[in-house]
């Protein structure tokens, strides 16, 4: 029986070079979406809802936000890592979280998509020029005081990593690379999915937040809960005189 697949869009390069061994469908979801945890939520409720007779629905998602929680299996036994986003996902299994605290994680899928906080910070300055985006960005940031770029291999690193110290610099922050691993993606498209690193919920079941375990520290955050903050930068802007 096939395995499914429902993953965000920016691990889709890095899951399609993976070889299953078993028969696996793959559905992507726009990164977008995680500017709006609710509306993300209701959109894999659908994809869940609509999923029937699949060996294992596998959910490429962390907490994310809160957007997880309280989802409901189908008909098919689902399976999601526990993490709260995606950055041991990409980092591996046994993410290091001494980078933790002040550090902003980027990679090739964060970078790529059309909502990355470079094309943010391009719009703002368009709209109101260079000194009221880098106000509006400083203050955003200001409890940043690194960029880490996770090397994961994907076609247009170089051009991807590029724009990741480009970015360090407009936020004056300090920039490093670092190798990802691609040990928990692995597991993910062939298993095993064993506890505790993955989170098993029975057929019309729902998924409680408290399983994910404790938040990760302030500060530790990845491009996708802080690099799309459209409407954060906009309402910052707009108050700035």
């Amino acid at each position: 029986m096939t395995v499914k697949i429902i993953a965000c869009e920016v691990m889709k390069e890095e899951l399609l070079a993976i070889a299953p061994r078993q028969p696996v469908e793959y559905e992507f979801v726009s990164m977008g979406l995680h500017l709006h945890p609710p509306k993300l939520h209701r959109y894999l409720q659908e994809i869940l809802d609509r999923a029937r007779g699949y060996a294992q629905i596998v959910l490429a998602f962390g907490l994310c936000g809160g957007a997880a929680g309280g989802l409901t299996a189908g008909d098919s036994p689902l399976i999601m890592p526990r993490v709260h986003d995606c950055i041991p996902l990409l980092l591996g299994a046994h993410h290091a979280a001494g980078q933790g605290k002040g550090t902003f994680y980027l990679s090739c899928g964060w970078m790529a998509g059309e909502g990355n906080i470079l094309a943010e910070y391009r719009r703002i300055v368009d709209k109101y020029g260079v000194i009221k985006a880098e106000r509006v960005f400083n203050r955003m940031f200001n409890a940043y005081h690194s960029v880490l770029f996770i090397s994961t291999g994907c076609a247009r690193e170089s051009v991807y990593r590029e724009q990741s110290r480009q970015l360090a610099a407009l936020l004056r922050l300090s920039h490093q690379t670092v190798e990802g691993d691609h040990t928990y993606l692995q597991k993910i498209v062939h298993g095993p999915w064993n506890e505790p690193e993955f989170i098993h919920i029975a057929p019309f079941t729902s998924l409680a937040e408290e399983m994910f375990g404790p938040s990760p520290e302030p500060g530790h955050t990845g491009a996708g809960v802080a690099g799309g903050q459209g409407k954060n930068c906009e309402r910052a802007a707009g108050m700035m005189k």
